[in-house]
């Protein structure tokens, strides 16, 4: 199962029901609906992964994708604080470069 979810899979379901997919996973699909979760900074560019040798380019190149596979709806989510770690967050730059937010 978490193969298929992390790589992606061609047996995929179709019709009824929810696929949970990483932004690789979804490159080349689409889906009536879409729902891009966690768009904080250092989640959305993944400040770790560009630590480690990862590019702001990468990351901003998958935000595209993600954004582009829905065909009749996109829904975008972040927070603003985490009560467990009372960490604040700000939004992924990414929506502002998108002219999403102001």
């Amino acid at each position: 199962f978490l193969n298929a979810l992390t790589l992606g899979s061609s047996e995929m379901s179709e019709g009824e029901g929810v696929n949970l997919l990483s932004v690789h996973a979804s490159k080349g699909l689409e889906f009536k609906e879409v729902y891009v979760i966690d768009l904080m900074d250092g989640r959305f560019p993944n400040r770790k992964l560009m630590s480690m040798g990862g590019s702001l380019e990468e990351e901003r190149r998958l935000f595209y994708v993600a954004t582009t596979r829905a065909k009749d709806k996109l829904a975008l989510s972040y927070a603003k604080f985490d009560k467990i770690k009372k960490i604040q967050y700000i939004h992924s730059p990414f929506l502002k470069e998108a002219k999403l937010i102001t």
